[in-house]
This record gives C-alpha cells, sequence and structure tokens, in this order.
C-alpha cells in the first residue's frame, strides 16, 4: 500500500507554474473554488501521471492540449510534468504477491525450456531476418521461440545462438516489493510540445508498463476505481455490464493474473505457430541439403566446359559476323543504285505534280475572286437597308427628345422651393445643438472629478492586498520547508532500515555464489566424459560413407553413356527456330511489301481502321505455281483488304493526305473465307489459289480476266483462244495464245516473293513442331537416368548429414566446457564484489547518520518562522477589510455621476445628428436641380445633331443604288474565269497518273533488295544480341580483337559447340558456393532439429501455466464478487435509508468473463430500470458500489470529483459520514462545491485564478 504524499505540477494545462500540493497523511482533503479555475485539472493531473492515455479522458482531443497553451500575458509552455510523491506504509496482501511469483517461476520455465542460452554468446544479430515477424509488447516470453524459426532462415548455428542471446526472457519485475515499509517513491510524467513523452521512477527513466506493474491491484490501474473524474460516477451504472466487470478484477487483484493469462496463451499460441513452422523449415532444409550436394559434384566438371565453351563462342561469333559484315557491304551498294533510279523517277513526278499545284492554284485563286465579288455585292445591298432603318429611328427620337424637355421645366421649378424650406430648418436645429453641448461639457467635468477619488481609494485597497499576498506566500514557504524536513527525516529512517535488510541478502548472495563454484565444477567432469564418447561413434559413420560413394560412381557412368543422345535433335531444332523467328519479324513488319503499304500498316491505329491482311495472305499456291501467280497478279498481291467501305474511303483518305502513293484496298470480311490446300482436284482458278467460294466471287468482280484463267495439267494439254489465260499444274503461263512464260525462280527471286515468304513459313512451322517433340522424348529419357543417380548420391547425403550432427554435438559439448569454465570465474568475482558492496554500505549509514542530525535542527527553525508569518496575515487581512469597505462607497457614487454624464452627452449626439440629416438633404436637393439643368441644354444640343444625321443619310441610300448595278457587271465575269481553270487542272492530272505508274514499277525492284538487306541486318543483329548474351562482348570488338587460324573449321566449330551447349543444359542450375552453402545448412538442420523438441516441451509447460492462471483467477474474483456485492447491499441500505441493491453475473457459469448487471431498489419504489432513476439516486448508487469496493480493498489513496453535485444535504451528510469513516485506511481528496463536504475535511486547498487562465493553490490546515 502506497499513501499520497506530496504533488508537483508545472505546465499542466491552467497550471503554468511550479505548483506544489502537501496532503496529509490520514483524514479527508477537499479542493474548493469557483467554475473554471482548474480544480479537475488536479485529479487529471494525477491520473495523467499514472498512465491515462485518453486524451479524451483527460477533456482533450490529442495528447498534447494537456500542454499549458499561454493567455494574452503568458507564452505557452513547451512541456507539462507532474511529479506524484508516495510513501509505502506496512506490507499488506503479501500472500497475493506469493501467488504472482509462483506463477512467474512457471512462465521463466517456459522460456528456459524454449532455448538453452548458456552456451550461446552475447552479440547483437542483423536485421535481415526480422521482416515476417512481429511481437506484441507484453508477449517477451515468445520471442525466444519465435527468435528460432526467424534464425533459421538466415544462418547458421553460431548466428542463430547469438540472435537468441539477444531476446528478452519472462523475468517480470515486482516494483511493490522493491520498496521497504516508510519508503518513498516519486512518479514522474513528462510530456513535450514535439510529442516525446519521459516516464520517471525514483527520478530513473523506466517504461509505462513499470508503472502500471507498480500500482496493479490497488485501485489506481487498469480501471482505477481509486480516481473518479467528474461525471464519471454516472457512467458507472450506464457502462455496459462487461466494462462495470473491470472494477470488481481491480479489486479482487487479478488484473495481474489477466496479464499473465495472455502473456501465457501468448505463449502457448507462439508456440504452436513455431512448432508448426519450423518443422516445415527442418524438412525444406534438408531438402536443400540434399540437392546442394549434388551441385558441389557438377561444379567441378561445369567450370571446365564453361570455359572450353567461352573459346569455341568467341571463334564462331567472330567468324560469322566478319561473313555478314561483306554481304550486307555488297547488297548495300546494289540498293544505293535503285534508291537512285527511284529517285530520278521520284523527280518527274515532283514536276508535274508541281505544274498540277500551280493549276490547282490559279482555279482557286478564281474561285476566291468570284466569292468576293459576291460578298461586296451582299454588302452593298445590306448597308442601303440598314441606312433606310436607321432614318427612320432618328424621326422617332426627335419626338421623344421634345417630350422630355417639357417635363424637365415643371421638376426644376417643384425643387427649387423644397430647398427654401430646408434651410429655415437647419437655423433652429443649430441654435438648440449649441444648448445641449454646454450641458454635456459640464456633466463631464463633474465625473472626472468623482473617478480621480475613487482611483486613489484603489490603488490604497490594492496595496494591502499586495502585502497580504506576500505575507502568504511567506507562510507557504515555511509551511513546505516543515513538510519537507519531516519527510526528510522519514526517509532517513527508511533508508537505514533498507540499508540493514540490503547488508543480510548480500550475506545470503555470497553463500549462493559459494554452492554455484561447486555445481558447475562438478558439471565440467561429467561434460568431459561425453566428448570421448561421441567421437567414437563419428569414426563409424565415417567408414559406412567411403561405402556409399564406390556404389555412386559405377552409377554416374551409366548416366554419362546416354547423355549424348540429346545432341542431335537439339541442334536440328535449333537451327529451325532460328529460321522461323527470322521470317515472322519480316512477315509481320511487311518487309516485303513497297514501303507506302508498310507505313500504312503501322498507322493503323492512328487511322481508326483495323486492316484484315492483303491478297497474299489468303492465297495459298505450291512452290511450282508461286511465280506465275506473282506474274498473273502483280502488285495487286500487295492489295490491303478492310471489312467495310467506311474503313476503305478512310484507309485512301490517309493515302492521299500523306503523299504515300497508290495502294488499292479492298473490302471483304475474311472472317467467312476458309482456306483450301493448294492445287486441289478439281481445275478452278479459285481451287488453285487455294480460296474459298465467296472470296473468290469477291476477285472475280475485280479481277475478271485473271479469275477466267484454265487451269490444265501439263502444258501439252495447253489450248488458249486469243481472248483467254492459261496456267498449268508446273506453274508455266499462257496468255492470248501467243505469249508463254515458264522456267523457275532463282535464290535472289524467292527471297524478295511474296508468296514464297508465306509458304515457306508454313512448312517451317511444322518441321518445327515435329522436332520439338522428338527433343522432349529424348529429355525424358536423360531425366530418368538421371534420377537413378540421384538416388544414389541421396544415401551419401544422408550419412553425410548424420557426420556433421555428430561433429556439431562434439562442438556443441566443447562450446558448453568453455562456457562452464566462465562461470565458474564469474562466481569467484561475484564473490569479491559482494565483499566490497557490504563494506561500501556500511560507510554509507554512517554518512546517513550524520545528515539526519543536521535535518532535524532546520527543522525546528522553519516551524518558528511559519508561526510568525500566519500572525502577520490575520493583522493584514483585517485591514484589507476596512479598506474594502470604503472602495465600494466610493464605487456606488462615481456609478451614480456617470449614468448623469451619459445622458448629457446622448441629448448632444442627438442634435448634432438631426442638423447633418438636414445639411446633407439640402445638398442633395442642389445636385439635382443642377442635373435637370444640365439635361435640357444637352437636348438642345442632340436635336441639332440627329438633324444633321438624317441629310447624310440620305446621301448615303443614292450612292448604295449606283454600286450595285456596278458589281452585276463585275460578278458575270469572275463566273467565266473559273470555268477556264477548272478544265487547264484536269488535264495535268492525267499526265501526272502516268508517272506514278512508272514510280510503283521502281519501288517494286528497291523492295526485293531492301527483303534481302532486311534479313542480313536482322541477323547480325541477332547474332550480335546472342554474343552479348552468351559472353558480355559486343560483336564489332570481338571481329576486330579476334584471330582465327587458317586451318580454323567454321562447321566443325558450330558442332562442338552445340555439343558443349547439350552437356552444360543438362547440368542445369550450377551454384558455385554449393560446398560453403552444404556446410552452413547443416549446421543449421542440427540446431532446427533440437529447437523443436524444447519448442515440444514449451507447449506442455504453457498450457499448465494457464491452467493454473484460471484456476486461481476464477477464485479469486469469486471471492471478491461475493464480498464486495454483500458490501454492496449494506452501503446501499445505509445511503438510501432502506431499499435494495445488488450485483448479478449475467453468465453465472463463465465467471471469468461474465458481464455484471446492478439492480437497485430505492425505498418506498418497484424494481426498476438503473436508466430510470433519478440523477441523485444514480450517484448514491454508484457511490454505494465504489464505497464497496474500497471496504473489500482499500486503495492507497481516493479522489473523488465533485461526486456529491447530483446530492441533497440529507445524502450528503450520509455520504460525509461514511468516507470519514472509512478515511482511516485511505486517504480521501475530494474536489467539491459543497459546505458540507468541506466541513468534514482537515485540509482545504483552493484553487484561484487571480491571473485569467493560470491556476494557483491556497492551502488551510484544521488541527
Amino acid at each position: 500500500m502506497f499513501r499520497l504524499q506530496r504533488l508537483e505540477i508545472t505546465g499542466f494545462k491552467s497550471f503554468a507554474d511550479y505548483t506544489e500540493v502537501i496532503f496529509t497523511g490520514k483524514g479527508i482533503t477537499a479542493v474548493v473554488g469557483p467554475n473554471g479555475c482548474g480544480k479537475s485539472n488536479v485529479s487529471e493531473a494525477i491520473a495523467w501521471v499514472l498512465g491515462e492515455q485518453s486524451a479524451k479522458n483527460l477533456r482533450g482531443q490529442e495528447m498534447k492540449d494537456v500542454v499549458f497553451q499561454g493567455t494574452k500575458k503568458r507564452n505557452p509552455s513547451g512541456m507539462a510534468e507532474v511529479v506524484l510523491h508516495l510513501i509505502r506504509d506496512e506490507t499488506e496482501y503479501i500472500s497475493e504477491e506469493t501467488e504472482l511469483e509462483d506463477i512467474d517461476a512457471k512462465l521463466g520455465e517456459i522460456d528456459e525450456n524454449a532455448v538453452n542460452v548458456d552456451v550461446i554468446e552475447a552479440e547483437h544479430l542483423q536485421d535481415d531476418a526480422e521482416e515476417d515477424v512481429t511481437l506484441l509488447a507484453d508477449d517477451i516470453g515468445t520471442e525466444v521461440e519465435m527468435e528460432t524459426v526467424k534464425a533459421a532462415q538466415v544462418g547458421s548455428v553460431n548466428t542463430i545462438q547469438r540472435k537468441v542471446a539477444t531476446k528478452r526472457r519472462w523475468r517480470p519485475r515486482n516494483f511493490a516489493l522493491d520498496f521497504a515499509p516508510g519508503e518513498s517513491v516519486s512518479v514522474t510524467r513528462r510530456l513535450y510540445l514535439s510529442g516525446e513523452s519521459d516516464y520517471l521512477l525514483n527520478d530513473k527513466t523506466c517504461r509505462l508498463r513499470d508503472i502500471q506493474d507498480l500500482f496493479s491491484g490497488t485501485g489506481l490501474s487498469g480501471a482505477h476505481y481509486a480516481i473518479v473524474e467528474q461525471g464519471r460516477i454516472g457512467q458507472i451504472l450506464s457502462s455496459k455490464p462487461s466494462n462495470r466487470r473491470g472494477l470488481i478484477e481491480e479489486a479482487a487483484g487479478i488484473s495481474k493474473f489477466r496479464k499473465r493469462q495472455r502473456a501465457a496463451e501468448s505463449r502457448l499460441e507462439s508456440a504452436k505457430t513455431n512448432l508448426s513452422r519450423i518443422t516445415d523449415i527442418v524438412a525444406e532444409i534438408e531438402k536443400q541439403t540434399r540437392s546442394l550436394r549434388r551441385q558441389a559434384n557438377k561444379t567441378k566438371r561445369f567450370k571446365i566446359l564453361k570455359e572450353e565453351l567461352r573459346v569455341l563462342l568467341k571463334q564462331t561469333y567472330a567468324a560469322e559476323g566478319r561473313d555478314l559484315s561483306i554481304k550486307i557491304g555488297e547488297l548495300e551498294s546494289k540498293l544505293a543504285e535503285a534508291n537512285k533510279k527511284e529517285r530520278e523517277i521520284l523527280g518527274q513526278v515532283s514536276e508535274k505534280d508541281e505544274a498540277f499545284r500551280e493549276s490547282t492554284g490559279l482555279a482557286r485563286s478564281a474561285e476566291e475572286n468570284l466569292t468576293e465579288v459576291r460578298a461586296n455585292h451582299s454588302k452593298n445591298a445590306l448597308e442601303r437597308d440598314r441606312s433606310e432603318r436607321e432614318l427612320g429611328y432618328q424621326q422617332q427620337q426627335t419626338k421623344e427628345i421634345e417630350t422630355r424637355s417639357s417635363v424637365l421645366d415643371a421638376e426644376i421649378k417643384n425643387t427649387g422651393e423644397r430647398i427654401r424650406l430646408i434651410g429655415n430648418e437647419i437655423e433652429r436645429l443649430e441654435k438648440e445643438a449649441s444648448i445641449e453641448s454646454e450641458k454635456a461639457d459640464s456633466e463631464q467635468q463633474i465625473l472626472l472629478k468623482a473617478e480621480s477619488e475613487y482611483r486613489a481609494k484603489l490603488d490604497e485597497m490594492r496595496g494591502v492586498e499586495v502585502e497580504l499576498e506576500t505575507e502568504r506566500e511567506s507562510h507557504l514557504e515555511h509551511t513546505a520547508a516543515v513538510e519537507r524536513l519531516a519527510e526528510i527525516e522519514r526517509q532517513f529512517e527508511t533508508n537505514l532500515e533498507k540499508l540493514g535488510e540490503r547488508i543480510e541478502g548480500l550475506q545470503r548472495e555470497h553463500e549462493r555464489a559459494e554452492k554455484v563454484f561447486a555445481e558447475r565444477k562438478q558439471e565440467a567432469v561429467s561434460l568431459e566424459k561425453s566428448v570421448r564418447e561421441e567421437r567414437k561413434k563419428l569414426e563409424a559413420l565415417h567408414a559406412e560413407k567411403q561405402r556409399r560413394i564406390e556404389d555412386a560412381n559405377s552409377a554416374r557412368e551409366k548416366l554419362e553413356a546416354e547423355e549424348g543422345a540429346l545432341k542431335t535433335v537439339k541442334d536440328k531444332y535449333s537451327q529451325q527456330k532460328h529460321r522461323l523467328d527470322t521470317l515472322k519479324e519480316l512477315d509481320e513488319n511487311r518487309a516485303v511489301y513497297a514501303p507506302s503499304v508498310q507505313k500504312l500498316f503501322a498507322q493503323q491505329k492512328k487511322i481508326g481502321v483495323n486492316f484484315l491482311g492483303t491478297l497474299a495472305d489468303e492465297i495459298n499456291v505450291g512452290e511450282k505455281a508461286e511465280s506465275v501467280i506473282e506474274n498473273l497478279f502483280g502488285t495487286f498481291l500487295q492489295t490491303v483488304l478492310v471489312k467495310s467501305e467506311r474503313d476503305a474511303k478512310k484507309a485512301v483518305k490517309y493515302l492521299n493526305d500523306n503523299n504515300l502513293g497508290r495502294i488499292p484496298v479492298l473490302v471483304f470480311d475474311t472472317g467467312s473465307q476458309s482456306k483450301k490446300d493448294a492445287m486441289g482436284n478439281d481445275r478452278s482458278i479459285a481451287s488453285f489459289l487455294g480460296i474459298g467460294k465467296d472470296f473468290a466471287a469477291v476477285l472475280a468482280k475485280v479481277f475478271p480476266r485473271e479469275m477466267s484463267a484454265k487451269v490444265v495439267d501439263s502444258l501439252d494439254k495447253a489450248k488458249s483462244r486469243s481472248d483467254e489465260i492459261v496456267i498449268t499444274q508446273n506453274g508455266d503461263l499462257i496468255i492470248g495464245g501467243k505469249l508463254y512464260i515458264g522456267g523457275r525462280a532463282n535464290s535472289n527471286d524467292k527471297n524478295s516473293s511474296l508468296l514464297a515468304l508465306k509458304r515457306e513459313l508454313r512448312e517451317l512451322g511444322k518441321s518445327a513442331g515435329k522436332t520439338q517433340k522428338e527433343t522432349e522424348k529424348a529429355q525424358k529419357k536423360v531425366d530418368k537416368t538421371m534420377k537413378l543417380l540421384s538416388g544414389c548420391e541421396d544415401e551419401i547425403v544422408d550419412l553425410q548429414a548424420f557426420i556433421v550432427k555428430n561433429e556439431r554435438e562434439v562442438l556443441s559439448h566443447e562450446i558448453h566446457s568453455k562456457s562452464l569454465v566462465q562461470e565458474i570465474e564469474r562466481a569467484e568475482r561475484h564473490k569479491k564484489v559482494v565483499k566490497d558492496e557490504i563494506t561500501q554500505i556500511t560507510a554509507e549509514i554512517r554518512q546517513i547518520e550524520k545528515r539526519r542530525i543536521e535535518s532535524q535542527k532546520n527543522a525546528k527553525t522553519a516551524e518558528k518562522a511559519r508561526l510568525l508569518s500566519a500572525d502577520k496575515i490575520e493583522a493584514v487581512t483585517k485591514q484589507l477589510n476596512a479598506v474594502r469597505k470604503v472602495v465600494e462607497a466610493e464605487n456606488q457614487k462615481l456609478s451614480e455621476k456617470r449614468t448623469q454624464a451619459q445622458v448629457a452627452a446622448e441629448r448632444k449626439r442627438s442634435a448634432q445628428n438631426a442638423l447633418a440629416r438636414l445639411k446633407t438633404e439640402n445638398a442633395d436637393f442642389e445636385a439635382r436641380i443642377e442635373r435637370q439643368r444640365l439635361e435640357k441644354k444637352q437636348n438642345v444640343t442632340r436635336l441639332e445633331e440627329i438633324a444633321s444625321s438624317r441629310a447624310r443619310l440620305k446621301e448615303k441610300i443614292a450612292l448604295a443604288e449606283m454600286e450595285y448595278s456596278q458589281e452585276e457587271v463585275e460578278l458575270n465575269e469572275a463566273i467565266k474565269h473559273l470555268k477556264e481553270a477548272r478544265e487547264t487542272t484536269d488535264s495535268m492530272s492525267a499526265k501526272l497518273a502516268e508517272l506514278n505508274k512508272a514510280s510503283a514499277m521502281a519501288r517494286d525492284e528497291r523492295a526485293g533488295l531492301e527483303i534481302n538487306h532486311t534479313e542480313l541486318v536482322t541477323r547480325l543483329e541477332s547474332l550480335t544480341e546472342k554474343c552479348v548474351q552468351d559472353l558480355n562482348v559486343d560483336l564489332k570488338e570481338l571481329v576486330k580483337n579476334t584471330e582465327l587460324d587458317e586451318d580454323f573449321e567454321f562447321v566443325a566449330a558450330r558442332e562442338r559447340v552445340s555439343e558443349l551447349r547439350d552437356k552444360l543444359d543438362r547440368f542445369g542450375a550450377i551454384n558455385m558456393l554449393a560446398l560453403e552453402e552444404l556446410g552452413e545448412t547443416e549446421e543449421r538442420l542440427e540446431f532446427l532439429t533440437s529447437q523443436r523438441q524444447d519448442i515440444v516441451d514449451s507447449i506442455e509447460a504453457a498450457e499448465q501455466a494457464l491452467s493454473e492462471i484460471k484456476r486461481r483467477s476464477r477464485q479469486r474474483f469469486k471471492d471478491a464478487f461475493e464480498a464486495i456485492n454483500k458490501n454492496f447491499t449494506e452501503f446501499f441500505a445505509e445511503l438510501f435509508g432502506g431499499g435494495q441493491g445488488e450485483m448479478k453475473l449475467l453468465e453465472a457459469e463463465d465467471i471469468l468473463e461474465s458481464g455484471i448487471e446492478i439492480v437497485a431498489q430505492p425505498p418506498g419504489k418497484r424494481l426498476q430500470n438503473m436508466l430510470l432513476l433519478s440523477g441523485g439516486e444514480k450517484a448514491m448508487t454508484a457511490i454505494a458500489l465504489v464505497l464497496a469496493i474500497f471496504k473489500y480493498r482499500p486503495s492507497p489513496f481516493c479522489l473523488l470529483d465533485e461526486v456529491d453535485a447530483p446530492l441533497d444535504d440529507a445524502n450528503v451528510g450520509r455520504f460525509v459520514k461514511r468516507i470519514a469513516e472509512m478515511s482511516e485506511k485511505t486517504q480521501f481528496i475530494v474536489i467539491t462545491h459543497n459546505k458540507r463536504t468541506m466541513e468534514a475535511a482537515k485540509a482545504l486547498y483552493g484553487v484561484t485564478m487571480q491571473e485569467a487562465g493560470v491556476s494557483k493553490i491556497v492551502s488551510v490546515r484544521f488541527e
């Protein structure tokens, strides 16, 4: 138990200055003062320093609102600080503390079983493994188990051990037992405006949790029933049953058990989670260990083959790159000549186009001239009509001005009469204002004299008040000094007792150190014997491992014999895939098409059309017939296909707008088109082209001559008339019976052939798919053989795991042995430290005795000074009362004089305002008559201007009629010139079309060369990318720096590269650090296996501790509930003078979680809902409950903030009587406005605000 001694407040809410409140040891202390002076800030300061975390409960929105915010005269404070001084009295509730020690011991055992930390070095761990685990602040005990799982994911045994060593254990400090009876305790809380917060215990930094533990079970923590803030007395009854339960739990003292229950449940849940995770991790690490052993065997062979491959790749890339560069150079020369020819034709087209644009410009000028003549003709007609309307408007305006002039004459006469009457009234009011001004000045002189006399009396009274305040401050300082010296005397006595107890404890500590020294000696001998036995087991495992290695070598030879089968088929597939990718890229980019077609497809999103492809995409013919179809359709094979006429118009418009040349566009939806095999059984041209009937019908309309061609088996059977075309199955062409076309295309022609490219894409796709299936089949066979080898290697890996495990066990024992030696040395040092501390404490006791004698002398001097200041305060108070009566009389006289002066001044202001208003009105009328005269003069001028304007308008109308007739002749001449210009433009357009046709032929020739050039460049770029990927070297630098031998064979080198690639591919992923990783993984596996068993033991211990906590909590809550319920019934009847009140559990079968319902029946009333009680009845019921709790579990002190406000005098009397009886065991601090409550107090503290916004304390103690 603690008793409240002193409260220090600085910068908290309205207490801007340092304020000290000293509380008496027993009885009731009352805090009084007017509304808004800061009384409740005292109770909130105590709640805040004890750990209140809700700003709302402190009447704020955020926590920094508790810092003094400043006033008009003061700056805001930068910090709020509250210090609470308590003193521990005789020890109580020892049995409860003993139970807590038992439970803490069990929780500590859980942590010790989780990980053995005796052999772990105390080093800090890196933060890399902290990402996926979050620990609550109260779950410190689970951190050891969780750390084992995290460490398993990132490091070796030494790393894991260092991580666990740095983690905290469950070692709760019981602060209540750390302070001896009579020892002082100070609790401090600071809050800075920056948001930083500090908690201090006896001027040493601590945690909020430490303060909560210190007061847990005393009524000052958690639900803190010992502090009843303003308005909270009613909330006790209106709160939820589950929230109301917190009061009973705090009184029962099971809040500490609750905390340990949460810790145990958290440990249990975390341990189960950790067990599942660590089991999964162990399985994964075992799998990883086997894989690492296989990788280590492959690493050496892989490095040798990798270096040979790198040398060959340099040579092959250099040879192929040099050859492609030469071919590209030759092709670029040919392409330059083709471009030159095309530019010459384009130059001729440009010249004709310029002439065409010039002709078009002349036609456009003629058309613009015609438009201008027409516009002038219409403008003159419009101007003539406008002038006629303006003439009519001015005639009407003349009539209106003459009428307005007559009205102005009458208004000027009336305004002059009004000005004369206002002048007479102004003369009368000037005389009246002069008389009232003289009266007001006389009354003001009388008032000034009365105020001077009042200020003299007021200054005299303030002087006396200052003297009284000085004496009061002196008295408070002397009183505080007496209390402080008394406290110091008690502190000296307490310190002497504690030091004596400390010497006895050190002697017991010395005996324990001797015992530890002997135990560690015996354990070191036993550990040495275990190390010898483990070494014998290790030798047997090494022999078994050597036999298994010989079996694995035999299986490996079988695997190498089967690995070569995959090489040939992979080479073939790689070549086909490379060629297929190149052809697809050319087809997707439309590289074999004219540049205008390429640009059209590239801009189809911008045009807003989704092109379906080209005519060549839809034709499917054999190799023999490709050239004949290209001769038959020519450039029309590049015809672009669209879905609708709307899309076709968009495409043509884009071609015309961008001058891309002429491209045919065909409307047809290929969605319904199904291709047929080339050269079918029938003899129709549609079957020969490999197209469907619908598409053939469309082509017949567009290309009637070509689609009417006949198809025959051979040239011998061909018969052709002069008006028809014949095609043979071998690709020969006969036109009109006279022109025969035959032969095969050479390789260069094939590269620029649209149909050849399409055919090769189809054939190569089928061939590559077949080769890929053969590759997969061969790979499965190799994988099967490799799996057999892996089984042999796994057996070797398992044996190695047992060997490493035994080696780690030996290492662990050796580390433990070193740790025992260190502990023996620590025990020796501990004995020496204890002896030195006993000597130091003895010297400290002598020093305290000397300081105690000096403090007693100072206490006597302070008491004499306090009594002398009290006498001075009484004399000055009498003098102040007499002066106040004189000041009040003078103030009454001054009020009467001030009223008379105000009446005279008001009359003066009224006369002056009336005079000013009339003068303003007179000035307004004079201005109005001046404006009317000016308007009349302006009307005369306006009539003259209108007459002049009417004459000008008549002349303008006559001139417009003459210009209209002349423009009729100019209009007919412009129409004739426009017709002649348009005929010239049509002639130039026909000539330009012929030149565009010649340009298209040159463009086709250049396109074939570009296709060949693009293919070679693509191959070179692809080779460059592969060179960078394989060698991380630029191809140009490689060609420049690589010298090839004369006997270098490119084909043989490529075959060897493919062979090496296949072997390296069969290796799979190679880990160059496999050996190093293997050692760490085996080390980690061994450690985690032992930790898994430790976690199983921890789960069992946590379940036992949780069961014990619940059993004890249930029994303590039951005992407390029954006792408090009995007390509540008694206090209810006593405070109400009868009636019945009791508490009920909502769920009696679940006593640990059940809510609590309060039943109240005041005398003479039926049992009813709590919310229907009056305000006074609710307050009395809540007070009865609080008093019942205090009777069962007295708190160190109790703070009640205006709980008696709703009570009448009779109930206040019963309330005061009861708390007076209970004040023998508990300090009561009551904030009140009630006089009867004040009368019962042994000490009164008055809270005032002499300065606006700043609270101060004045105290009075009654003997």
